[in-house]
């Protein structure tokens, strides 16, 4: 090894030495050969020149599965090195190490109902994987904000950071439960208690289910409105509306309304004006 490293350097050596977290951006998947063992699938942390490769095994996964890694890019991820190659700017590490020690260190400090940053490590069609100090956890839809939401990634991407709420908490058996929705200002009752019933409101498609249209009136305040008789009706995820508010739930959330007509839409389809 030369006689001068740089800071990087050192910390890799402090890593394997001392155990000390380092932390990176997971960049990439790749399949190689390890020692003498068979190729394996690894995540990758470029380290300033070196390259850290984390054998599925050690990357605490729910399952070692290639795609599983292959989501994790772009997350910000921990590790401790478990071997270094100073000559090939190499080393091997442990996301299971880190985040184990993580978990030690900092989340035993906190308590249901405090407020915590955690890590998107990937995203789905109905939650988010997020890094609580080093127990993981999947955020359903609808602890990720207000209001309806259609699409996980309008509100978060892999490698945000974002505030969460500590809803259950038993570090013993690796469980925690968080909310992200909770960390933000609820706007729901602010602001809708500036809307009156019969009232018509502009309001944005953000979802279509089989019992109703739920479209956006304000940030986080949504109403849901059954299927016009309509000719030619088939609305999309971003088209506008005037709604009639035909009831307000404020215990429940709720708001029920009518289509009354669609905006722009140059006569795409063929309301009976007025009637809703």
């Amino acid at each position: 090894m030369r006689n001068e490293l740089n800071s990087n350097e050192y910390n890799l050596m402090a890593s394997r030495q001392s155990r000390k977290i380092l932390t990176g951006t997971l960049a990439a998947m790749e399949n190689v050969k390890i020692g003498q063992d068979e190729n394996v699938d690894c995540g990758v942390v470029f380290y300033d020149e070196f390259k850290i490769l984390i054998p599925i095994r050690e990357m605490n996964v729910s399952r070692e599965d290639k795609r599983v890694i292959r989501s994790m890019i772009g997350a910000e991820i921990d590790f401790i090195v478990m071997e270094f190659d100073d000559e090939n700017r190499t080393a091997i590490a442990s996301r299971k190490e880190a985040m184990e020690l993580r978990k030690n260190l900092e989340l035993k400090k906190h308590k249901v109902g405090e407020k915590i940053f955690v890590r998107v490590t990937s995203v789905g069609r109905n939650n988010c994987r997020v890094d609580c100090y080093g127990i993981e956890y999947r955020v359903p839809i609808n602890e990720i904000d207000y209001g309806y939401i259609d699409k996980v990634d309008k509100y978060v991407q892999v490698g945000d950071v974002v505030p969460a709420i500590i809803k259950e908490l038993d570090i013993d058996n690796n469980i925690v439960v968080v909310s992200i929705k909770e960390a933000k200002e609820d706007p729901y009752l602010g602001i809708v208690k500036s809307l009156n019933k019969g009232g018509e409101y502009l309001g944005v498609v953000t979802g279509i289910k089989d019992y109703g249209i739920f479209l956006t009136i304000r940030k986080g305040v949504n109403c849901l409105c059954p299927f016009p008789n309509w000719a030619n009706f088939s609305p999309a995820v971003g088209e506008k509306f005037v709604v009639r508010i035909k009831s307000i739930n404020y215990d429940e959330k709720k708001i029920n309304a009518n289509l009354m007509r669609p905006i722009n839409q140059r006569n795409k389809y063929n309301p009976t004006w007025g009637l809703g």
